[in-house]
Formats: structure tokens, C-alpha cells, sequence
């Protein structure tokens, strides 16, 4: 059940009551100035919090009211107008106690189609179509002003601003501004990516071309003989005509007509394609978007040659709901990357509980040295905030962005970069053959057992397509074509025929069949899998067997079936089926793949299971998984449907005869085993299988250009552009990313799985490493800071702010850090709460606790500190200065994980060399070498107790990297 909610009035909002209970509050509080910022605090908390919660803005500043304008929807708040509203895109109507999506219902039998001339019911109910847009993309560019707005009432950017002001009020006027004036400027930059992106966006839009309209459904009426018409005035339900190549405004169903259409920009896949229309399917058959693709025009597509015209088209979806729409919206809304709530949730809360541990001794101390409350409450804010790590999230984020950007350089396109960490776990991968294993470009090795009609059958019974003179199609097709033009005493004549009727190739059949003409006589020619070809003969030859034994030996078999039919205007494809002669073999070598042995090597290497699912027969599977080290354990066609309901299912690597279902099953029962699964196919008959899988990529040849002619950029777009490449944004473009998957290889070559599995690591790698580095410099710092504010020591507002900036520097070359080639056997951890991180992230704060009592102990014996608010320069200041900053770079040190996932800390020079000048900068002020650096550092000369000093400094270094390292030989060895 939905609920409607109506905004209160201004007045009425809950964050305005502690302003109306304000002026009463200042009249009997004793600390009106303290009660007067409270009180904004508590309202402006409150105001914010609608923002960050649509639960709380409910609560604070709704009602329940069916005449409202806004609408609870799988927890986005909606705005509401005339009983529609918008999610993700796609539009919605609240119909009484119903939401009903604006998108057409198409699971119509195909006699609905085919009869569009008559009169019918709805496609779309005239009630909802009325509220369907026009067919385009309403994408408005939102201006800076409205994004900024956005980013700076997110959690964190409030966090950090406030965190900088409590700085500023406790005289860290350099730290705090500095931190604000760079989180404004990064935010900044994000934003103007988000412009750029949304002005992306929208240049995809679908071309906008006028098109011929038999029927108009929002009318419910023929157009006579048709009128001419925008396409962005299509609508589910209209019927037009297409009488030249275009490109393809909406997703239509072909009712009429034949044409090949380029499907790049939505596959990738650059090999035109064949379109037919419906008139040979069953009447009641239902019509399936998924299985029913090759009668389907994409919107998006370029309809390359006609081979009949005109073509009558029945739109099915237009805008946002047309398969393009759907593969726009999933950039658009593509889930950010996270962390694990639950343990995100654990971790902050262990954070918390030292920090309040530290903040009441803090307090406890202060008030013995009889500190104002202010200055009491301002410190025990500041320790509390300070062990919140509020960069984790920024630093997540940057280290997948960095994997998305190296992956693009290599020809690798993520649509859901969210996915890029489940690489890193996979241990289940699942390879198609054709056109992933083997070479998508076959050679014909031999036709067997020969007749006199085979070659008649393999001249004709093809899909091939001859665009600006020259053959395109399926690559197995023109490997037959390119054998008979080469063939002797062949010649051109041998192949001029006649297509009459042809039923397409689809997996789920495994045969194509023609009705041909030839020297004025009509044939029937087959070609498929021998074992369904089998079925249709009038005879089968004793031979026929062989066709097993070419299998085994490594080749692709086709078999072939021809007879004489009478000519007639329409034909019956049972009757064209059956009784059929043999008409041969024909046998494809199989090549690998450039790197497939090395790539599978690697996998098993690594511990990875390898799986083969092919449609292709079980014996040539054999062969090729013999080839490339696969375990031959198989299953083939109807079994596989039993070892799905078996325990022997885990011990299968290969599936043959597997049809698209079987594909995506044997993925979803490794899923729901809890495996992680990678699945690597061609992108066409392996949908299903790629989108279940946790790692999904659609393996494609060189890359296509897809270019679509747009306005002249203006100075704004232009500036905004280089600002995104400064960024180092990568944006996608249709036809870079498949709508099949969410890794898209314009390679060819298996090598980017193992890029995709590397990158993964180091996305795991980077987020243990982000864990332990900021909660051990949170938890340090949350000590220190009491420590010394218990023993009224302050740090130097430039001492924080230098030091702050380096320690910047070192996170963001920490994401930078590049995996290695080869893939280890041992695996990167999946979670931060386990026994080794644990102990290792306690006993290094033991460690560094202890150095802090050492280094207080010793320089008391020196000099006694003297409390007071005010910054000063003092050994005791100087001492833990230095302590505190070699600890945070003794995280970076210790914790840094390298080898055997990513390059080793000696091979990252950017983080290693900012470490090192952190080190040598330490050296310099504690040996008291530059004068001048000391003077600027704020901090004084050690005197005697510098080699004390230089020595705890070492100890704490050295005692962390042990206990790190017995951490993990007594937890992961």
C-alpha cells in the first residue's frame, strides 16, 4: 500500500519549535549565549537531517494526506502531480490502492500484431497512455548552484564544516581553513563533473526523425494512407512505416518487412544483423522481448539496408523505456560504492566507544585543572568528531574510480562500478566457447561425406548481407562463403540463388532453414547441429555417426539437409521441416584464442574454478578444454537439467548443448551456493548468464566509433570538459558499454578478465588498507588529543595543517597503487572484522599509547609543562608533535599491503617518496638540523633529549611493523 504525504506549512515544521521556545529559554537560562547557539544548533540539525533522511523529513515536516504531492516509493520520495510521478527515470501512476508503471504490457499473442489494421483492444490503456512523455530523453542539466546546494547538505560535508569551525573556535584558524577551502574545492570539482555528465547524458538522446503513422493510438485510429510525423510524437501502440535506412527512434516490433541494422550502440557488437518480421510465427504464440529479439528494431540501432520495403513497424517502448532508455538509466542511477553497513557499523562504534573513553578523562582532567565548561565542552567535541573517520567514503571512492580509469586504458568499460570489488572475490569463472575461447573467425576444414546438393545448401542457407559491396554477417557464415568463392572449378554462378523464405538461426532451435530458387527450382536447404538435423531426415546414413568423431578431433560440426520442393506463394515450416535428404558435414577448425592457455593457467593459479558452457557439441568441447587444461567432466544437453538438482553438479567443468536458461541456472546455483561468479561471453545469446553473475563481461572485438553529430560546444561546456579530464573522468559512451553487462572487454582477448580480477584485488586490497590506516590514525589521534589537552600542551596550527596536507597526499597516492601481473593463489580478506585485523589495529595502539607515556615521561624529567590556552613552544609540544606524526606515517609503513596483489611499497614512488620527506622533515626538526624549518614548524630544539626522542620514535616504528607482522604469520598463514 502506498502512502501520499502533503508538505506543512512553514511554521508548522518540527525544526521550528526550538526557535519558538527561544526567547523563553534566554530569559531563565543562566548562559544565554551558550543557549542561544544550542538552540540554533539543535534546529539547524534538525533542518539538515530532512535532507539526509526522507523518513526524518517526513516526520518533521509532513503529513498524511491523499491529496498530497508527494509519494513514499522503495524509499525515495517522490514528487506527485496529477497522479504521476517519477523514479529513477521512469514514470509511475498512483490508480487508487495501485501504482501502475507507465510501460507497455507486450506479452501479447503475435496475432495482436499482426492484426493491427483491425479493430482491437488497448495496447496501452488510453487512462495511462495519456501520461506517457513524448519519446525522448528530459534530461535538464542542472546549473551549479543546485548541485553545490546538494553536496553541502550531504552528512559529511556538514561533518567536516562543522568539525573546521570547532577547529577555528579552539584557534586552528590555518588547519581549519585550509581543510574547508579543500573540501570546497573538491566539491566543487565534483560537481562541475556531474554538469558534464548530465549534459553527456542528455546527447544521447534518440535521434529525432519524421516517420510515417498508420496508426495513432492515442486516437485509437487508422491514418489512412498514413501521415507524416515527428517520432518524438510516438507512443506504445502506434503503427508507422519506414521506407529508408535511419536510425531506429523507439523499440519496434517488425510486423512487415525484412531489414540488417547495426546494433553497436547498444551491444557493441559490430556485425550487422538480421531483422524479420513475425508473419511466419503462430498466432497464439505469446511475444517475448527477450526471446523474441530478432523481430525487434532498438531504439538507437541504424537500420543499415532494407531488404523489403517499406517496413511496418508496432512501437512497443519509446523513451526511457526503450532498451537504450534502460541502459541510459543505468548510468545515470548507478549504485555508488559502499562499504558493508553492518560492519561499517561495527567499526565506527568500536571508534566511538575510545573516543568517549578518551573525552571523559579529557573532561575528568580539565576539570581538576579547573578549565571554563566552554573550553571543557569545545575539546571533548573535538576528540569525539575527530575519531569519526569522514574520509573513508571519499577514499573508497577514489580507489574504484582509479580501477575504472585503468581498466578503461586498457579497453575495459564498467557500467556498474559497484561490481568492481566482487572481482576481487570471485573463485567460480564460466567461459562460452565460440567467440571467447576459440577465434570468433572460423576457417571451413572439410565437408564430409559430400552429396551433389551441398554445395547448393551452403551457398544458401545463410543470413550473409553484401553492404557498399562488401559481405558482413555472422563470421561462421562468411567462412563458408569466403571457402566457396575459393573453392575450384567453383565460379560465381555456382552461388547465384534465390531466398524465398528463410527461418533464422536462433540457439534455442540450433538449425536455419531456406526455401530457395536456383536455375528455376525451388529446394529447401538445413543446416544445424547433426543431432537436431537428424530429426528432420527422411534417412539417416550409418555414416552418420562420424560426425562424433569429427567432434573429438577438435572441429565444429555442421550438418546439412537439402530436398526439392514445388513453388507455391506461402509456405508451412512443419511441411518445409521434414523429410529432408543428407546433404553432408561441413567442419570448422577451431582455433584458440591468442593467450587463452595462458589466461586459463593463470585462473588455476590462482584458485579459480574454470567452467566451459557452450552450446557446441560435448566431444569438441572436449577437445578444446584438453587444450587449454579444463577438466573434462561434462554434461550435455537434457543433463544438465538433472546435475542442476545434484550434488555432482560442483563437480562439472563443462556444459555442452547449453542453451541461453541453462546458462543463466548454472550461474544462479553457484550464486546461491555462495559462490562468486565471473561469466565471460560474447553478449548476445549469453544475456542472461552475464547479468546474474556477480562479474559479468561481454567480450567484444575492436573497439567501434560510435559518433553522433551534436551542437558546437559552448565556452561553458568546453571549460567544463577540461575540468573532467583534469578530474580524470572517464565518461561512457553508447556503444563502449554493452547493454548485456557490466563490464564491457573491446579487446577480444581473455586477458581483461584477469585485468578485471586484478583491478578487483586492489579494490579489496585498498579497502582493508583504509580501515586499519584511518581507524589507527583516528584512535591516535583521539589520545593524543586528551593527553594533551589533560597537560594543557596544544599542537601549533601550522605544525596540524603541514602535517595534515602530507598525510593528504600519502592517501591519494595510497589509491593509486598498481596491481601486478601475475595473480596469486592467495587471496586479498573480504572483511575488516576478523581476528587479524583486529589484534593487529590493538596492539598497534597499544604500542603507540605506550610510546606516548614513554616520550611524557621522560621529557617531564626536562622540562614541566605549564599550562595554557594558548599555543606555545615547548619541548613537551615539540616531543609529541613529532611522535604523533611519525605514528601516523608508521600506519602508511606498516599497514601498507603490497605484494602478492598490488606493487610493493618500494615500487609505489609517489606514496614512498611523500613518506619519505614526511621521515626526513621529522629527522631534520628532531636533530635540529635547519634552523629555519623549526622556526616555521613552531617547535623547539630538543637539546639533550633528542636522541631519547629519535630513539622512541624508531621503537614505535619497529615494535608496529613486528606486531604486524606476528599478526599475520599467527592469523593467515
Amino acid at each position: 500500500m502506498h502512502i501520499i504525504y502533503k508538505e506543512r506549512p512553514l511554521h508548522k515544521r518540527l525544526y521550528v519549535i526550538p526557535l519558538y521556545v527561544l526567547p523563553a529559554m534566554l530569559l531563565t537560562s543562566g548562559y544565554p549565549q551558550a543557549m542561544f547557539v544550542f538552540t540554533l544548533l539543535v534546529s539547524g540539525t534538525m533542518f539538515l537531517s530532512t535532507f539526509w533522511s526522507n523518513k526524518v523529513r517526513i516526520l518533521f515536516s509532513m503529513d498524511l494526506n491523499s491529496k498530497g504531492s508527494y509519494i513514499l516509493y522503495r524509499g525515495s520520495l517522490c514528487k506527485l502531480k496529477d497522479g504521476v510521478f517519477e523514479y529513477e527515470k521512469s514514470g509511475y501512476l498512483v490508480t487508487g490502492e495501485k501504482i501502475v508503471r507507465l510501460r507497455a504490457n507486450t506479452e501479447k499473442p503475435f496475432g495482436y500484431f499482426m492484426k493491427w489494421e483491425e479493430k482491437r483492444d488497448e495496447f496501452v490503456e488510453a487512462e495511462l497512455l495519456k501520461h506517457f512523455k513524448k519519446n525522448r530523453f528530459d534530461i535538464v542539466p542542472p546549473s551549479f548552484s543546485e548541485l553545490f546546494l546538494q553536496h553541502a547538505v550531504s552528512p559529511l560535508f556538514v561533518f567536516q564544516v562543522f568539525s573546521g569551525l570547532l577547529w577555528c573556535l579552539d584557534e586552528y584558524v590555518y588547519q581549519a581553513m585550509f581543510s574547508l577551502v579543500m573540501l570546497v574545492v573538491l566539491e566543487s570539482g565534483l560537481v562541475f563533473q556531474r554538469m558534464m555528465t548530465a549534459r553527456h547524458f542528455r546527447r544521447m538522446s534518440h535521434s529525432n526523425v519524421d516517420v510515417e503513422i498508420l496508426y495513432d493510438s492515442r486516437m485509437n485510429a487508422k491514418k489512412g494512407e498514413g501521415v507524416m510525423g515527428s517520432s518524438e510524437n510516438l507512443f506504445p501502440g502506434d503503427v508507422v512505416k519506414i521506407s529508408s535506412s535511419i536510425h531506429v527512434p523507439c523499440d519496434l516490433l517488425l510486423v512487415k518487412g525484412s531489414c540488417a541494422v547495426n546494433e553497436a550502440m547498444l551491444s557493441g557488437e559490430s556485425v550487422p544483423l538480421t531483422k524479420e518480421d513475425i508473419s511466419e510465427r503462430d498466432a497464439e504464440d505469446i511475444f517475448d522481448g527477450g526471446r523474441d529479439r530478432r523481430h525487434i528494431l532498438y531504439a538507437g540501432t541504424e537500420i543499415v539496408m532494407m531488404k523489403d520495403s517499406p517496413l511496418v513497424c508496432f512501437v512497443l517502448h519509446t523513451g526511457f523505456e526503450t532498451e537504450k532508455g534502460g541502459l541510459v538509466r543505468k548510468m545515470m542511477c548507478a549504485e555508488e560504492v559502499t562499504v558493508n553497513d553492518r560492519e561499517a557499523f561495527i567499526f565506527i562504534l568500536a571508534l566511538l566507544v575510545f573516543a568517549i573513553v578518551a573525552s571523559f578523562y579529557a573532561y575528568r582532567e580539565g576539570k581538576k585543572m579547573g578549565k571554563s565548561n566552554y573550553k571543557l565542552l569545545l575539546e571533548v567535541i573535538l576528540i569525539l568528531t575527530n575519531v569519526v573517520p569522514t574520509e573513508l567514503p571519499m577514499e573508497l571512492s577514489m580507489a574504484v574510480n582509479s580501477c575504472v580509469r585503468a581498466l578503461a586504458r586498457k579497453g575495459v568499460y564498467c557500467l556498474e562500478p559497484f561490481r568492481i570489488p566482487y572481482a576481487g572475490k570471485v573463485n567460480v569463472c564460466c567461459f562460452d566457447k565460440t567467440g571467447t575461447l576459440t577465434e570468433t573467425v572460423m576457417e571451413v576444414a572439410a565437408v564430409k561425406h559430400e552429396t551433389e546438393n551441398s554445395v547448393s545448401v551452403l551457398a544458401s542457407c545463410h543470413s550473409l548481407l553484401s553492404l557498399n559491396g562488401k559481405v558482413t554477417g555472422d563470421p561462421l557464415e562468411t567462412s563458408i562463403y569466403e571457402h566457396l568463392r575459393n573453392t575450384e572449378p567453383l565460379n560465381s554462378k555456382c552461388l547465384e540463388h534465390t531466398i524465398h523464405k528463410a527461418y533464422s538461426f536462433c540457439s534455442e532451435l540450433r538449425r536455419m532453414t531456406v526455401v530457395v530458387e536456383a536455375k528455376g527450382k525451388r529446394f529447401v536447404g538445413m543446416k544445424g547441429a547433426p543431432e537436431v538435423v537428424k530429426l528432420y531426415l527422411d534417412s539417416v546414413p550409418e555414416f552418420y555417426d562420424d560426425y562424433k568423431k569429427y567432434a573429438a578431433d577438435g572441429y565444429r560440426v555442421l550438418a546439412l539437409g537439402f530436398k526439392p520442393i514445388e513453388k507455391q506463394d506461402k509456405y508451412d515450416r512443419t511441411d518445409v521441416e521434414s523429410k529432408l535428404s543428407f546433404a553432408g558435414f561441413i567442419l570448422f577448425d577451431c582455433k584458440l584464442k591468442k593467450n587463452v592457455r595462458k589466461t586459463i593457467e593463470s585462473l588455476h593459479g590462482s584458485g579459480h574454478k574454470v567452467i566451459m558452457i557452450t552450446g557446441d557439441n560435448v566431444l569438441t568441447a572436449r577437445n578444446v578444454s584438453k587444450k587449454i587444461g579444463i577438466s573434462d567432466k561434462a554434461v550435455e544437453g537434457s543433463e544438465i537439467d538433472k546435475v542442476l538438482e545434484s550434488d555432482e553438479f560442483f563437480s562439472v567443468s563443462i556444459f555442452a548443448r547449453a542453451d541461453p536458461a541453462h546458462k543463466e541456472k548454472i550461474i544462479e546455483k553457484y550464486n546461491k551456493a555462495g559462490r562468486y561468479t565471473l561469466m565471460c561471453g560474447d553478449g548476445t545469446n549469453d544475456v542472461g548468464a552475464l547479468k546474474s553473475a556477480h562479474v559479468g563481461i561481454a567480450l567484444m572485438e575492436a573497439p567501434v566509433a560510435v559518433k553522433k553529430k551534436g551542437e558546437p560546444k559552448t565556452r561553458e561546456e568546453r571549460m567544463m570538459e577540461s575540468i573532467s579530464k583534469d578530474l580524470g573522468e572517464d565518461k561512457i559512451n553508447l556503444g563502449d558499454a554493452s547493454v548485456a553487462a557490466p563490464f564491457t572487454a573491446k579487446t577480444g582477448s581473455l586477458d581483461s578478465v584477469l585485468d578485471i580480477i586484478r583491478q578487483g584485488r586492489s579494490a579489496l586490497v585498498t579497502t582493508i588498507q583504509m580501515y586499519k590506516i584511518l581507524a589507527l590514525n583516528s584512535l591516535v589521534s583521539a589520545f593524543s588529543l586528551s593527553v594533551l589537552d589533560c597537560m594543557g600542551v596544544r599542537y601549533g596550527d601550522v605544525q596540524l595543517t603541514a602535517s595534515g596536507l602530507l598525510i593528504g597526499f600519502a592517501f591519494m597516492f595510497l589509491t593509486q597503487s598498481r596491481p601486478l601481473e601475475e595473480i596469486s593463489k592467495k587471496r586479498p580478506l573480504t572483511n575488516i572484522i576478523n581476528p587479524y585485523i583486529v589484534s593487529s589495529v590493538v596492539l598497534q595502539v597499544v604500542v603507540h599509547i605506550a610510546s606516548f607515556f614513554i616520550m611524557i615521561g621522560r621529557i617531564r624529567n626536562v622540562e614541566t609543562p605549564v599550562y595554557s590556552e594558548k599555543f606555545s613552544p615547548s619541548l613537551m609540544n615539540s616531543a609529541l608533535f613529532f611522535l604523533s606524526t611519525t605514528q601516523q606515517i608508521s600506519t602508511f609503513l606498516v599497514n601498507y599491503i603490497g605484494r602478492p596483489f598490488r606493487e610493493s611499497l618500494l615500487e609505489n614512488k609517489k606514496l614512498l617518496g611523500c613518506l619519505l620527506i614526511l621521515l626526513f622533515v621529522i629527522h631534520q626538526l628532531v636533530m635540529g638540523s635547519n634552523d629555519e624549518l623549526r622556526v616555521k614548524m613552531e617547535v623547539v630544539d630538543m637539546g639533550s633529549a633528542k636522541m631519547f626522542v629519535y630513539a622512541v620514535l624508531v621503537m614505535d616504528i619497529v615494535l608496529c611493523y613486528l606486531v604486524e607482522k606476528v599478526c599475520f604469520h599467527v592469523f593467515m598463514l
